[in-house]
């Protein structure tokens, strides 16, 4: 795989360079180049097997009860969900699951609520970013599914998406019973 950040880079550049009263255009431009340029330096690095630089993105603790994964940045939107950021994010999910794994045994429910709370940094472009439908909601799920229950049916499992602003991004997935979101819903 060929990929050439060099040449993205220029065309960042460029977008800039060309006005210093950028329109909202010229801004969506270069803000959209310049998450492909993100995406591109993370194929590199899964390209190259550098998976282990993720570990430092990333915790996970179980309670017994209750599992937290933390990633230290807010979910992608589905428009942002190259190939290469999904396997970013799967590795990002299976090294905070391994880290919460390593500090106690995993619990596996028969059914469980999975509470995911998106935190995006403030001054980030909502208007195309933040609709928390167009989140990548899945990659989450289908990743926890065999690993904490069955499958990603209403049988075993409900979710929940929570978004909010904060001083920096991050995902942070808790994965508890489901008995808990009745006690806190009074389902």
């Amino acid at each position: 795989m060929t990929i050439n950040v060099h040449k993205t880079a220029i065309q960042i550049e460029e977008r800039l360079r060309l006005a210093t009263d950028l329109s909202p255009k010229e801004l969506q431009s270069a803000f959209s180049l310049t998450a492909k340029l993100r995406s591109q330096l993370i194929g590199i690095i899964h390209e190259q097997k550098h998976g282990d630089l993720w570990a430092e993105n990333v915790n996970g603790k179980s309670s017994g009860k209750v599992v937290t994964l933390t990633i230290s940045e807010p979910l992608p939107s589905m428009k942002e969900l190259t190939a290469s950021m999904q396997d970013y994010w799967l590795e990002l999910i299976h090294a905070a699951i391994k880290t919460a794994s390593t500090r106690q045994k995993l619990p596996y429910f028969d059914k469980s609520f999975v509470l995911i709370e998106i935190i995006t940094p403030k001054y980030s472009d909502n208007l195309q970013l933040w609709d928390t439908s167009n989140r990548a909601i899945n990659l989450i799920i289908n990743n926890l599914k065999g690993i904490f229950f069955d499958d990603d049916n209403f049988e075993h499992m409900a979710f929940g998406v929570v978004g909010k602003w904060g001083g920096i991004g991050q995902t942070i997935i808790q994965i508890m019973p489901y008995e808990r979101l009745r006690e806190m819903a009074k389902i």
